[in-house]
């Protein structure tokens, strides 16, 4: 797994409740929902221009500049000061998941002429909730600065009724990995890895394939969103889920669901065009 933690901050808990309660009233852009199965959403601290309503990522080359809502959030902006480069900053969000949802399993980058290292500095989480990379399972803990792989097929969810939040920064491409977070403590000796899911059977995967009885325009959305999160609870790869679809729609046997399976995985893994939506 080329995804690992990088360090671990030691949060003031009580500056950060206080720019916590002015996130819980903020309002958090939908944009990028076509990636959510159920409710993840963000919202911008840094980006190109300074201004809330940019809420798309492009790759640029300028220090990112803070949105307003960014200048109202004197801790979060001084854990930006001092533990990343300001100059290589490209982008600062708060990401959100609340309960029962997760990110569909994708790849970042593939619509861009670039790309980040991106980083999540982690100020509100749970253990039922979870990051995915291909076929492993992790947790990242409270106050911990993990590289995300962003380019490999990943995901994350939240299980629990208290939604997760991140810090994720997006950094210069180009900048050294061992650089990227500064004034941080070496990590634990947990494990983050720990692996509870349940082993993957032919029984469980005709179980899934039996959707082909069933799937329809009417459900194929909640479909796609149970295949999503499987590979939490089951010993799987998060791409599977594509596989799996694309197999429930060919025996189900009609040519548009089947264009649109096809469509999903392209969408999410290999091929997409800036700007693109998926809409299924």
């Amino acid at each position: 797994m080329t995804t690992r933690i990088l360090g671990v901050v030691q949060l003031d808990q009580r500056r950060l409740a206080d720019d916590l309660v002015v996130l819980a009233k903020s309002k958090f852009s939908s944009e990028y929902s076509d990636f959510a199965c159920g409710r993840w959403e963000f919202c911008m601290l840094r980006n190109r221009s300074g201004k809330q309503e940019e809420q798309r990522v492009v790759v640029h080359e300028t220090p990112a500049v803070a949105t307003p809502l960014g200048q109202s959030l004197p801790y979060l902006n001084e854990l930006l000061e001092n533990h990343f480069d300001r100059d290589s900053i490209r982008y600062a969000r708060i990401i959100r998941i609340s309960e029962n949802a997760c990110i569909i399993p994708h790849r970042d980058y593939l619509e861009l002429d670039g790309k980040f290292i991106r980083v999540h500095l982690v100020i509100d989480t749970n253990e039922r909730c979870a990051n995915t990379e291909e076929n492993n399972i992790f947790h990242m803990g409270l106050g911990e600065i993990w590289f995300l792989d962003a380019s490999l097929p990943h995901s994350a969810g939240c299980f629990s009724p208290t939604p997760r939040s991140h810090l994720v920064v997006d950094i210069e491409g180009t900048c050294s990995l061992d650089e990227v977070a500064r004034n941080v403590e070496q990590p634990s000796t947990r494990n983050a890895k720990v692996d509870t899911r349940k082993e993957w059977t032919n029984e469980a995967l005709e179980s899934v394939l039996g959707f082909s009885e069933i799937i329809s325009e009417a459900n194929y959305r909640e479909i796609v969103a149970i295949l999503a999160k499987l590979h939490f609870f089951h010993k799987v790869h998060c791409g599977d889920m594509y596989g799996w679809l694309k197999e429930i729609c060919r025996r189900r046997g009609d040519p548009a669901l089947i264009e649109k399976a096809n469509s999903l995985e392209r969408f999410y893994l290999i091929d997409r065009a800036a700007g693109e939506v998926m809409t299924y």
